[in-house]
């Protein structure tokens, strides 16, 4: 895996099936990739659960 590979997996959030989304916001969670909440319009989401979880540190 190369830096870049490597960055990216830090900033872009990992959307793949199995892994499921939180609204910052709101709270509203979802299992696939959107760019806005469903229920609020945030842009903000964050992984909460899935099979590649890692500690939040």
């Amino acid at each position: 895996m190369g830096v870049v590979d490597t960055i990216k997996e830090w900033v872009i959030p990992d959307a793949e099936s199995g892994v499921e989304l939180q609204c910052t916001n709101c709270g509203e969670t979802f299992d696939e990739p959107l760019e806005n909440c469903p229920n609020c319009g945030s842009e903000e989401t964050k992984e909460v659960g899935g099979f590649d979880m890692r500690p939040d540190e």
